[in-house]
């Protein structure tokens, strides 16, 4: 366990008195640190000189002294072996001059360079010398430090002795103390010096050998002791750490050498000390016998325990030696008792007896009314009158407290309650019953009926309040509806009796009788139409009211009048029965257009009844006998929803054709309704819906009439701009952009844009500004007023149609019922995929309803013709429209016959354009053609136009040039005439690439070789901007070629003296060996002293200059960043790889779970009796989908036959990905994944129900 050993602390013999060892080694010491400190400040001052020079050196130059010296020889020869012009013979010499400079430079730098040696040599001389000193310091110090300790240990430094004791190192804490006071405290005591190593748990004890010695003794005590854990009950943790912890006090005296800590968290007591110490102290602890006893407190019961500022309960813990605490557990308080068994049982006794004498207890007892309303009169004066006079016949030594309790219910029944001490409770009980007893004597009760106590009461009360002052003294009374009971109190017999004979005699002149009525006719009946009816009553002394269900007319008076007011009111209510009937508020001026020719009075004339219109509650009211009502409603009802041979169609238009559609004065409106006799054209002032009503054919016809009106008429619109985004679009091309993708017209002016065409194209052209100055992109799908209403019922049971729209693209997909139309909102890309998901989801809740004829970008203008799609439309009765962001043409209607019918006219049209349409694709390379073809000022295609009889459209952004004319010829004989136009703008205009390393020289001094080129040939060079190693060369054929001649033959002369090394790259790799901005090139340059061209339309990598090997040098690097990207690029691919393998295999693991999943919830679903959605939206004609044949056992199934139509729909719902939008949709984009379908459950009819992974559910 221990292992000591002895070492002697010096072997000199002690010094005479007269001689200070330490004195004289403290000399030592202070003259070696002035040597260190004088040797640094040489090392310091030798490393700035040093600094300095390494500074200041001179550029070596980069020819050596061999390649000067025989550059020297080979000038020296050329001018001395043949006679030279003095011109050429002085630049031969200044060429020798200026080579002998540079040799100079080279003995200059060799000079340098031997300064720079030699100051580094006398440098580490003095580091040698610091080492020196530091070594000498280092060992003075350790004698010195041995010295110091004998003196402070009273002893010479020979007979210091050092002695090493092992100790386990988790026992060095016990050893050292907290904060060293345990090794502080033996080293005090025994007069030694003692060291700690933590890291392998050795102690050192120094000193004299005596005094070692004991001190060991006491440091292997300190090692031997143990920590005894004792786990103990949180009882006694309690117990023992309370501020009455006498016991634990009494432990610790008794058990001096052991030290006791409670851990009170953890409820254990560690002991510390000698194995035999701590059983002791142990067997002290074991001996106490601490319990606990629980007892619950209530209320008021916590305050009377604890006291107040905790006063009883501190006395009683301290009284009887115990622990009390008060917890609060969910809502309840439980009050716990610790300590010996004998105190905790004294504690409970004592406060169950003080809980017992402080206990309250309340008892309820039931008052009429009348009482309550007494004892609360005058602020509640009664009852605290009556209160203090309990409390009194109590005594004041008891609290008494009478309380009313407040009970809002209809039924309920008034109650008085007593709260007092328990002893005292059935002494007040009696004083309390006893006042109510005696208030009841004094009562009389009268039965009424529910309907006379009105009459009772009278007019603001004036009726019950006059029977109050009766008699001596007055009464009190209560009418009650509820209980049909009228109570009298008094203490006067005389009083009660005659108020008693006043209500019979209310009662005998109020009789009551009753007549069923409508509660639409109760309004007319106490209204003007009533009045005569009302006098009648009144002058045979009757009144009339409604009951409390407003189901039946209330008749008051004497027997005898009764009968006679019944057949008064039902003669009434039969000649003025009310018919209701809901109308949408557009529609209200619809029923009094046309003044006496209305619908209004032509219903009232017809059927001899009166029509009113509640407008704050958009309702009719037809008045009149129930059979004319019910056919006046009827009527009013077809002609504003239609019905029997009636149709009502309802559409939405765009805001700027309203007034095409009403023309000057309504003038349109008339016309239509005269061409079409019968139909009504409505417009409401503050809405885009027009409604028509009308016979069916007549209605529809004048439908297409409107449509084709519509379509053609032009619109405008303006958007509000800022100055900011004035100038934005003054310095852009956007306006003349978006006027010509919307084909609209479009004016700037600084504080709006005007916007002029045709209502959808004016639409677009305002949706591409929006998302310019917002960033948010709007789209509208319209739909017609039948589309509109199912949608809106489809969404309201489910609203996850659009949500799931949402989810997939990030798009905003809202239904504007006011608008008729489906607005989607985000950007613009998002946009378009919603709208494509929206067009499936569409087509599956109206099949056949919403298609789709896809039109290239380049057929837009000739397609979207606006005149020729409204006579598609008037010849279908359907809706046809250009939707740019679909890149097709829309086609909507109620019927799907039309529908289809349309889109074949569509491509029949579609077919014509594409043969009266040429369309011409540029590569980017030839961007610069399409100025060419423009001209000066358009100069250039008006030509064209005017000599072909064709119209050419130049779409820059998508490098493309349409020509279309009316006859097929006529675009053969265009195109040819611009295909002449094309190729002689390319052969008078070529473009040859020039290397960047010689693009300078090529240019030459302030542009003056490439000048000199261009005026020798008589053309015009120039660099491409956007290309700068591209020189375009411009002017007539043979002259062009003759410079591109010149321009070659220049180059070549100027690769032949510039020799380099060449290899191709991949594209991708070109910004690797480029570097971030071109560093790594530069960096590579300037290493070689080579120059690297990198040429982007040829792929190549060329280095050219500097010495051959510092070429292959460079070219090398080149090439080594080339295959560590290359490298790299393998490396991901295979990671890549694994990764796309791991997440199939996640894929595949997620796809079994979640069919088991989905296969247990449809069983609960079924078992449970929730709603099967997969019929919810069942298209009213089957959309083709039916089921391959395979495995019948297999879960997974994959659709692949059936219609095009079906296979589509599949592929959308089951889909996990998103779409493009403007992909063509057909049977190759059907995923046939299992992965992605499994089979849930199917019908009684065998028709199968597949869901995919996203939840979505489709039965076959």
């Amino acid at each position: 366990m221990e292992d000591s050993r002895t070492h002697s602390g010096s072997t000199e013999e002690t010094p005479p008195p007269s001689f200070d060892l330490g004195e004289k080694l403290s000399q030592r010491l202070h003259e070696y640190t002035q040597d260190k400190a004088r040797t640094q400040n040489v090392i310091n001052h030798g490393n700035t000189q040093l600094q300095n020079l390494v500074k200041n050196a001179p550029k070596r130059p980069r020819d050596g002294k061999p390649v000067l010296n025989d550059k020297i020889k080979k000038l020296e020869r050329d001018r001395t072996s043949r006679s030279l012009p003095l011109s050429q013979e002085k630049a031969l010499i200044r060429q020798i001059a200026a080579a002998q400079k540079t040799i100079r430079q080279h003995d200059d730098c060799e000079a340098h360079q031997e300064a720079i040696r030699r100051k580094r040599a006398e440098i580490e001389s003095s580091r040698e010398a610091l080492r020196t000193i530091n070594a000498s310091i280092a060992e003075i110090e350790k004698v010195l430090s041995t010295v110091e300790l004998a003196k402070n240990l009273g002893c010479s430094p020979s007979k210091l002795v050092t002695q090493e004791v092992f100790c386990p190192v988790e026992k060095l804490g016990r050893v050292i103390g907290k904060n060293g006071t345990t090794i502080s405290a033996i080293e005090k005591r025994v007069g030694v010096r003692i060291e700690v190593d933590k890291l392998h748990g050795k102690i050192y004890v120094r000193g004299s050998k005596n005094v070692v010695d004991d001190a060991v003794r006491q440091v292997e005590m300190l090692t031997l002791a143990v920590d005894e854990e004792l786990d103990v009950s949180a009882d006694v943790t309690a117990y023992l750490l309370t501020q009455q912890s006498a016991v634990l006090n009494k432990i610790k005296e008794d058990n001096p050498d052991v030290t006791v800590k409670v851990l009170a968290r953890m409820n254990r007591i560690v002991l510390g000390g000698h194995p035999e110490k701590t059983n002791a102290a142990k067997r002290d602890i074991t001996s106490l016998q601490i319990v606990s006893k629980t007892r619950s407190l209530e209320g008021r019961e916590v305050n009377t325990v604890v006291g107040k500022a905790g006063s009883t309960i501190n006395n009683l813990s301290e009284k009887y030696c115990v622990v009390m605490e008060i917890s609060k557990v969910s809502g309840s308080s439980n009050l716990r008792v610790i300590g010996v068994l004998v105190d905790v049982d004294a504690a409970l006794k004592e406060v169950n007896s003080l809980l017992y004498q402080n206990e309250e207890v309340e008892e309820a007892i039931v008052v009429n009314q009348m009482l309550r309303g007494e004892l609360l009169n005058n602020s509640g004066a009664g009852i605290k009158e009556f209160q203090y006079s309990v409390s009194n016949a109590i005594g004041i030594d008891h609290s008494v407290s009478l309380v009313l309790e407040r009970n809002t219910a209809k039924d309920a029944v008034p109650s008085l309650l007593i709260k007092c001490n328990r002893e005292v409770m059935a002494r007040v009980k009696s004083l309390v019953q006893k006042k109510v007893d005696e208030f009841e004597t004094n009562t009389i009760t009268i039965n009424v009926p529910s309907e006379i106590i009105p009459s009772i009461i009278g007019k603001g009360g004036a009726k019950i309040n006059s029977l109050r002052q009766e008699g001596a003294g007055g009464a009190l009374i209560e009418a009650e509806s509820r209980t049909e009971t009228v109570k009298i109190h008094s203490r006067d017999k005389h009083t009660r009796e005659i108020i008693r004979t006043a209500i019979e005699q209310i009662v005998a002149d109020n009789q009551v009788g009753y007549v069923s009525i409508e509660k639409a006719s109760i309004g007319f009946m106490f209204g003007e139409p009533g009045k005569d009816m009302r006098e009648k009553l009144n002058e045979i002394g009757c009144n009339i009211s409604i009951n409390e269900n407003e189901t039946k007319v209330v008749i008051k008076g004497r027997n005898e009048s009764i009968a006679k007011a019944t057949e008064i009111l039902e003669a009434f209510i039969k000649e003025n029965h009310i018919a209701e009937l809901d109308i949408h508020p557009d529609d209200e001026p619809l029923l009094f257009i046309g003044g006496d020719n209305s619908i209004q009075h032509q219903v009232e004339t017809k059927h001899g009844v009166k029509v009113n219109f509640r407008k704050d509650k958009s309702v009719v009211h037809i008045r009149g006998e129930a059979e004319k009502t019910s056919e006046a409603l009827k009527e009013l009802d077809t002609y504003l929803s239609g019905g029997e041979g009636v149709a009502v169609i309802k559409f939405k238009i765009p805001e700027g054709a309203i007034g095409a559609v009403v023309g000057k004065g309504g003038a349109n409106i008339t016309k239509l309704e005269t061409d079409f006799e019968g139909v009504r054209v409505y417009v409401p002032r503050d809405s885009t819906m027009v409604s028509i009503r009308g016979p069916d054919d007549l209605v529809k016809q004048c439908k297409v009439s409107l449509i084709t009106s519509i379509a053609t008429a032009r619109v405008g619109d303006n958007i509000d701009i800022s100055p900011e985004q004035y100038a934005d679009l003054s310095n852009s091309d956007t306006i003349r952009r978006f006027a010509g993708a919307t084909n609209t017209s479009i004016v700037l002016n600084e504080s709006s844009i005007k916007i002029r065409g045709v209502g959808n194209d004016v639409r677009d052209a305002k949706a591409l500004f929006t998302e310019k100055f917002t960033g948010v992109f709007t789209s509208f799908v319209d739909l017609d007023a039948s589309h509109c209403a199912r949608l809106k019922s489809a969404i309201a049971k489910d609203s996850s149609h659009f949500e799931r729209i949402h989810l997939s693209t990030g798009a905003d997909v809202t239904l504007k019922t006011e608008d008729c139309a489906i607005q989607i909102t985000g950007k613009k890309s998002n946009v378009k995929k919603a709208k494509a998901s929206l067009m499936h989801f569409l087509d599956f809740m109206f099949p056949h309803q919403f298609q789709t004829v896809k039109v290239h970008k380049t057929l837009f203008k000739s397609m979207g013709d606006a005149g020729r799609l409204a006579e598609i439309a008037a010849a279908t009765g359907s809706s046809v429209c250009l939707d740019r962001d679909l890149i097709s043409v829309l086609v909507r209607s109620e019927c799907s016959d039309a529908s289809a019918k349309a889109v074949v006219l569509l491509n029949a049209r579609l077919a014509e354009c594409e043969k009266l349409n040429a369309v011409i694709k540029f590569e980017s390379s030839d961007a610069w053609l399409l100025s060419v073809i423009i001209g000066k000022k358009g100069s250039t295609i008006k030509e064209l136009e005017s000599e072909s009889s064709c119209t050419f459209d130049v779409l820059k952004d998508e490098l493309t040039v349409v020509v279309s004319a009316e006859r097929k010829e006529m675009v053969v004989a265009g195109k040819a005439s611009l295909d002449a136009i094309v190729d002689k703008a390319r052969k008078e205009c070529i473009f040859v690439d020039i290397p960047e390393s010689a693009m300078s020289a090529f240019i030459g001094k302030g542009g003056s070789h490439i000048k000199q080129l261009a005026e020798d040939n008589e053309v015009v060079i120039e660099r491409v901007k956007k290309q700068s190693s591209v020189m375009k060369i411009t002017g007539p054929e043979h002259l062009v070629e003759n410079a591109k001649a010149a321009v070659l033959s220049w180059l070549k002369d100027w690769e032949a003296s510039h020799v380099g090394l060449t290899i191709e790259v991949e594209e991708q790799l070109i910004p690797v060996v480029l570097g971030k901005g071109g560093e790594t090139i530069r960096a590579l340059q300037k290493e070689t002293g080579c120059r690297i061209d990198i040429d982007r339309h040829h792929l190549t990598v060329t280095v050219r200059d500097g010495k051959e090997s510092d070429r292959e040098v460079a070219m090398n690097r080149v090439k080594a960043i080339i295959d560590e990207e290359q490298a790299k690029a393998a490396e991901r691919a295979v990671e890549m790889e694994k990764l796309k393998q791991e997440r199939a295999a996640e894929a595949e693991q997620t796809k079994a779970q979640s069919a088991s999943e989905l296969a247990s919830k449809d069983v609960l679903a079924n078992e449970s009796g929730t709603k099967d959605r997969t019929t919810e939206f069942v298209g009213r004609r089957p959309v083709g989908l039916t089921k391959s044949k395979g495995n019948s056992g297999s879960n997974n199934t994959a659709i692949e036959v059936g219609t095009k139509e079906g296979r589509e729909l599949f592929q959308m719902l089951i889909s996990g990905n998103e779409t493009n939008p403007d992909d063509q949709w057909d049977s190759s984009t059907v995923s046939s994944s299992a992965a992605m379908i499994s089979v849930c459950g199917s019908n009684e009819n065998g028709e199968k129900h597949y869901r995919s992974i996203s939840g979505f559910t489709v039965r076959i």
